[in-house]
């Protein structure tokens, strides 16, 4: 066959000769041009044929041909067109074939691809959704006009800070454009349908123009709206003027009435803006706010600010420092010398963010590991799967397939899988991102934009791939390995793998059991952390008690007077209704997020110059509220009736207080004050109660002070009703002695006490649950891994373990045998994730409550239930080898 169509060598086969084309665009324009000569010279002999000479034959041959060079060019580029045309046609139909070869080969396995794709599902889901919420919180930032440039400055003994002392640091400091005040608030609508308590915020007139958010409609606050003596307005949130109001067009210069105030309405804000917290649905100057005339320490504000352009953060707070520094020497607003070392400024992004990252990048970390987990089991799946292939791959190498080839079809066929599984994985995350999203609070930046978008999908394809590239690329080395011959042989008649690949199973085994360890120890750890939690006791009695919230018109109740007979009115009313046992009042409920911290001045006791503030929790309460609550009184006596309005100011305070403030000394009869009180008007401590968790049942108690309603009436109190039965049972009759007493009074936050305190703990709750089911999915695949290798390991032994029975060994030996070989392997794999676990879970050390991060029970307990997995997981292939007949076995091998 020398020169015929299938003797050269340099042809891919099915390509004609004369259609063959190298790639190479130089190789192209060499035979163009060879093709072009040869045209040119039979041009020239037809005319010298009708008789022209050579030379006029050329010259008349060149004319009728054209430019050569351009010839030359077309014709090169429509043939290395073609060439690249039909090689990407090539490319395409391998790759539709390999991907038809692979689907082939998933439906003559349904079991494999089943547990493949679910086990993929598990871990490329729960990435997919912990990343949709990290994107939306963290990834995204404050969802505000240049959020890198806003800061948070705060004085660290006190974070919110009085107005004076506001409008004190704006005008002095010079590295911030404006610094505005916020504050979080709840506002009574009336006049416009049924009375309605609204969760909203007081502000500065510049807080908009700091953020960089104008009003959708109308306009945002302008200069000096929010100072005394100016007509009070409002903006609406989005939410608010669409259900409220359905989207009147004209609301602009509607008035409402706001804590029994009128207020005009100049604008609207854009759908999703909520700041500072999230369900902020309108906002007030801080003329709503009766500021106190006494400018000593703290106040109910928030600050946030942004850099100027080439200010720095540093710079920002060496000049705030010097802001404080030169208030100090001149004596204004409270401040001492030393407070500038107090100052701080942070980015708001952290600020509205909290812990919130900190617990989100736990729980990536978590499901990362689950990935891994996932992954490992299925290369040791997808390996084991390789040796009933290891002949059928040997076969086409043998017939002319090359490596790369072979590669390229095992890969395809993980990638397949893992896209699969990304898809199962996104269906799985719907699901998954409702949970996660739970463990963010409601007021994080972006915590309302939690979904699967289109950057979401492109994260989980992206996984998806990689996951089939990386995990798939070592099942496709070894199938592709070795001449075929030699995989022939070693393959034996049941196509098993060779030594080498079995190391490699098993060592992806030990990795899978290190993983699954470390994780199952975190998960220890949160739950027991979370046992120890939910057993803090808070001080107080919850159990049988119900909570609400009311807040009265301040222009039906405009004197002390008016407000403190409206809630005895109430309390009276309450105390008839049956079933209850007790009444009681305070202003902040506790454990559900308020706090009023203002420093704490004792009579004859002045702080040294330069001395940190005396911080307490300030509480207002009824005298029935002790009751209520069931706090004991450790000393003296609670507030009695007789502690009205005229009377001396007394003050209670919990034993943190008195073991801080005075300790060695009898705290009955001092005299103290906070800025509450003015600076003339002490309260003499007339009682010690018990301790009370009111921020959080985690951390030390804090030093508390409480005051009596009946001195001090305002107009919103959270109540409480201890009752004789089911509090639930009694809400429809506290909602309708509140209709009966003031339709125009709104009732708020009817829940159960024991509720609340459920609710100060979800987070960690939620932690603890997705911790501790990462934790058993962990476990579960590194069993499931366990189990398959050892099925496999018997297999590959199934010839020596006959040999083994057929010499006298008893199925006690063979099962010593095989559990001794799964058991080596699951030991290392503990004792490396021991060594993981030490190194990894300080990260948790913030999450935990009074848990060490190295506690020796968790530890053990963990060890111990994971070594009982890996031996249950090893002890079905170890029964079913020692139950088999050595003549079965040898036959089989």
């Amino acid at each position: 066959m020398t020169g015929g169509e299938g003797s050269d060598p340099r042809r891919p086969p099915g390509v004609p000769r004369r259609r063959h084309i190298t790639f190479g665009r130089r190789s192209v324009a060499r035979e163009v041009e060879r093709e072009l000569r040869a045209h040119l010279r039979l041009k020239e002999d037809e005319l010298i044929a009708r008789g022209m000479s050579r030379d006029e034959a050329a010259r008349e041959a060149r004319r009728a041909f054209g430019d050569e060079r351009v010839v030359a060019g077309e014709c090169v580029a429509v043939r290395t067109g073609r060439a690249a045309s039909h090689a990407r046609r090539e490319r395409w139909r391998s790759v539709v074939q390999d991907a038809r070869i692979a689907v082939h080969g998933f439906r003559r396995a349904p079991g494999f691809t089943a547990v493949v794709v679910v086990t993929l599902a598990l871990g490329i889901g729960a990435n997919t959704a912990i990343f949709s919420v990290i994107d939306a919180v963290v990834g995204r930032g404050v969802p505000y006009r240049d959020p890198a440039r806003l800061m948070a400055p705060s004085l660290e003994e006190n974070v919110s800070i009085s107005k004076q002392r506001l409008e004190l640091i704006r005008a002095r400091q010079r590295s911030l454009t404006s610094v505005a005040g916020y504050s979080r608030w709840g506002l009574t609508l009336t006049g416009s349908g049924e009375a309605e308590q609204l969760q909203g915020a007081v502000v500065t007139a510049d807080l908009f123009d700091a953020l960089g958010v104008p009003a959708a409609i109308g306009r945002t606050f302008v200069d000096g709206e929010d100072r005394p003596g100016r007509s009070d307005v409002v903006v609406l949130g989005h939410g608010l003027w669409t259900e409220r109001f359905g989207a009147d067009s004209g609301i602009l210069g509607r008035v409402l009435r706001l804590n029994g105030r009128p207020h005009a309405v100049v604008g609207v804000m854009p759908p999703g803006f909520a700041f500072p917290v999230a369900g902020a649905r309108l906002w007030v100057p801080t003329t709503i706010v009766a500021d106190s005339t006494d400018d000593y320490v703290s106040g109910y504000l928030l600050m946030v600010g942004r850099l100027r352009p080439g200010a720095s953060r540093d710079a920002s707070l060496a000049d705030l420092r010097r802001v404080v520094r030169e208030l100090a020497a001149e004596r204004l607003a409270g401040f001492q010398p030393g407070d500038e070392s107090t100052v701080r400024i942070v980015p708001l992004g952290d600020v509205l963010v909290g812990d919130v990252g900190r617990v989100l990048f736990l729980l990536l970390a978590a499901v990362a590991f689950v990935l891994l987990i996932a992954c490992v089991n299925v290369a040791n799946l997808l390996l084991a799967r390789a040796s009933a292939r290891g002949r059928e791959f040997a076969v086409r190498a043998s017939l002319g397939a090359g490596r790369g080839r072979l590669v390229r079809q095992a890969l395809t066929e993980s990638v397949l899988l893992a896209v699969a599984g990304g898809a199962a994985g996104v269906l799985l995350a719907l699901g998954l991102i409702h949970a996660f999203a739970a463990s963010v609070p409601a007021n994080s930046p972006g915590a309302a934009t939690i979904g699967l978008d289109l950057r979401v999908l492109l994260f989980a394809l992206g996984l998806s791939l990689t996951v089939g590239i990386v995990f798939g690329l070592a099942p496709a080395l070894q199938l592709a390995r070795g001449a075929p011959g030699d995989v022939l042989r070693e393959g034996g008649r049941g196509g098993t793998m060779g030594a080498h690949r079995y190391r490699l199973m098993r060592s992806l085994v030990v990795g899978e059991v290190a993983l699954a360890v470390v994780l199952a120890i975190g998960a220890g750890l949160a739950l027991e952390s979370f046992r120890r939690l939910q057993g803090e006791h808070p001080g107080f009695r919850a159990e049988g008690v119900l909570s609400f919230s009311v807040t009265i018109d301040a222009t039906r109740y405009p004197s002390p007077e008016s407000q403190a007979q409206f809630f005895d009115d109430l309390f009276d009313r309450l105390g008839a209704v049956p079933g209850t046992r007790e009444v009681g009042a305070i202003h902040l409920l506790p454990l559900a997020g308020g706090n009023w911290n203002p420093s704490l001045v004792i009579e004859g006791r002045p702080l040294p110059e330069g001395a940190t503030p005396r911080e307490v929790d300030w509480r207002l309460v009824t005298p029935g509220y002790f009751r209520t609550m069931e706090i004991p009184l450790l000393a003296g006596r609670v507030f009695e009736e007789t502690d009205q309005m005229g009377t001396p100011p007394v003050a209670v305070i919990n034993r943190a207080l008195a073991d801080r403030y005075f300790r060695g000394e009898n705290p009955i009869g001092q005299r103290v004050r906070t800025f509450f009180e003015g600076r003339g008007n002490p309260a003499t401590i007339v009682g010690v109660v018990g301790d009370t968790k009111d921020q959080a049942l985690a951390g030390a108690t804090r030093p508390q002070i409480y005051r009596s309603f009946w001195q001090r009436p305002q107009t919103w109190m959270s109540v409480l009703v201890r009752t004789a039965g089911s509090p639930s049972s009694i809400a429809p009759a506290v909602r309708e002695t509140m209709r009966a007493l003031d339709p125009n009074a709104p009732v708020t936050d009817v829940r159960r006490l024991i509720d609340v305190v459920a609710s100060s703990i979800a987070q960690p709750r939620l932690m603890m649950w997705l911790l501790g089911l990462f934790g058993a999915l962990a476990v579960g695949l590194g069993a499931i891994g366990i189990y398959g290798v050892m099925s496999y390991v018997v297999q590959q032994r199934t010839p020596e373990i006959g040999v083994r029975m057929a010499l006298g060994a008893r199925p006690l030996d063979i099962r010593r045998l095989v559990l001794g070989d799964a058991l080596r392997l699951a030991g290392i794999g503990l004792g490396l994730g021991v060594l993981g676990a030490l190194a990894l879970t300080r990260f948790l050390a913030t999450q935990l409550y009074e848990v060490s991060v190295r506690d020796p029970a968790v530890y053990a307990a963990c060890l111990v239930l994971l070594a009982g997995i890996a031996a249950a997981a090893s002890w079905l292939p170890a029964r079913r080898a020692a139950r088999s007949q050595p003549t079965d076995l040898l036959r089989v091998g």
